[in-house]
């Protein structure tokens, strides 16, 4: 007997769902004609369409851990206030037991990037739509997705310590989505905020 490959199930799930709910709960938009929700990431939106079973951004379909995150994120999300107040992700539920090896947060890419230039890290953050912080020797908050607020903290290095990046959620984050999806989150993040050079 086959199993069911996991986001055929999310897939399902989320054509059965009431798109008005689920729009308002993710604070997305459903258009009916095109039965695709429109979900803004970071500084742009994509199309969770529905009918083709695909997430589209500008350039076309996105790659999984995007089609992850954002079914995971319209099937979970909740209407209700940030916290207001930043957490560890490790003191998330589940945080302490599932952010250790093999799902060790992403903080190595960031400071190898931007270790040695906070000005570089402020430049990309900003490009991204990062709204600056008083943390650190530079930090931004992100909308990845609309009702999850993350922070990414950079300390530059120096003679005596290496360069540390740290992330932070609103403490809401983890009735919005599992920690998973705030793994998967992380590493979208990073991969814009760090794209490698080809």
């Amino acid at each position: 007997m086959n199993k069911q490959n996991p986001i055929d199930v999310l897939w399902e799930r989320l054509a059965a769902a009431p798109p008005d709910d689920v729009a308002a709960r993710a604070a997305a938009a459903y258009d009916a004609d095109a039965q695709a929700y429109r979900v803004p990431l970071l500084n742009g939106e994509l199309c969770v369409a529905l009918s083709e079973k695909r997430v589209l951004g500008p350039d076309g379909p996105v790659g999984f851990e995007a089609t992850l995150l954002l079914l995971q994120y319209l099937l979970s999300a909740r209407d209700i206030a940030l916290v207001g107040e930043w957490a560890d992700p490790k003191s998330l539920s589940y945080g302490d037991f599932f952010f250790r090896p093999p799902h060790d947060l992403p903080t190595e890419r960031l400071e190898q990037a931007y270790g040695s230039s906070v000005e570089a890290f402020r430049s990309a953050a900003e490009a991204l739509g990062g709204r600056p912080l008083e943390m650190g020797d530079a930090a931004y908050e992100f909308r990845v997705v609309p009702r999850v607020p993350i922070a990414v903290v950079l300390w530059r290095a120096d003679d005596e310590f290496p360069a540390r990046a740290h992330f932070l959620f609103d403490r809401s984050a983890d009735r919005q989505l599992p920690v998973d999806a705030l793994w998967v989150l992380c590493i979208l993040l990073v991969k814009r905020l760090a794209p490698k050079r080809t």
